[in-house]
């Protein structure tokens, strides 16, 4: 059974956040990937809060294994 994707609230991050000094940096991980993000710009949608990141050229894809 697959679990669930949990969805992340702006009461989850500012909780969070709260418990960081202001100058502490944040990086986006992708564990499955072993790649680093970078935030690029947030901008607001329809009822959410969209949070847009690139790719961190340094840190390239691993190869996946063939199926």
């Amino acid at each position: 059974m697959t679990e669930p994707v949990p969805i992340l609230t702006v009461g989850d991050l500012k909780s969070e956040l709260s418990r960081w000094p202001d100058e502490t940096p944040v990086t986006f991980l992708s564990p499955l990937k072993k790649q680093e993000f970078r935030f690029y710009r947030y901008r607001p949608g329809e009822n959410l809060l969209v949070l847009e990141i690139n790719e961190f050229p340094e840190t390239s894809p691993v190869a996946l294994p063939a199926a």
